[in-house]
């Protein structure tokens, strides 16, 4: 992989397993990585609100979780242009075309069914990650 900065990447999910899952994934790819779990959405948000937070390049989000659901969670984000700079993608166990349409409707986003096979993961976040990478680095080189 072609990234020269560490890839700071968050997974909100009510699912510990994820978690762990995610980290073997990340680990295998052998990249440079900080990854956050958040088992909730009322974490994450808390986490990202606060204004000294260097906020999360990526960001996988469950569909499905109590109290906020990863659809809110999109939504709130979005209402916030401090946190356009976030990569937001959709990982969930299952997502309906009314749904799917209406995250789109928020802005564009990947969307990913949580894979059973560890290597339908690892291929999935490379790809993630070299595009955000690839998307980093035009930036700064537009800036620079």
């Amino acid at each position: 992989m072609s990234n020269t900065k560490k890839m700071s990447i968050a997974l909100v999910d009510d699912d510990k397993d994820e978690s762990d899952f995610f980290q073997i994934a990340l680990d295998f790819l052998g990249i440079d990585y900080q990854f956050r779990f958040f088992g909730n959405a009322k974490d994450f948000v808390s986490y990202v609100e606060n204004e000294e937070t260097i906020l999360p390049d990526i960001i996988f989000v469950d569909m499905s979780m109590p109290e906020i659901s990863g659809k809110d969670l999109i939504k709130q984000l979005r209402e916030n242009s401090r946190f356009d700079c976030m990569e937001a993608v959709i990982y969930t166990a299952h997502i309906s075309e009314k749904d799917k349409q209406a995250m789109m409707s928020l802005g564009t986003f990947e969307f990913f069914i949580k894979p059973t096979e560890f290597s339908e993961l690892t291929e999935m976040l490379k790809e993630m990650i070299d595009r955000r990478a690839e998307k980093m680095n035009s930036n700064s080189l537009k800036k620079g």
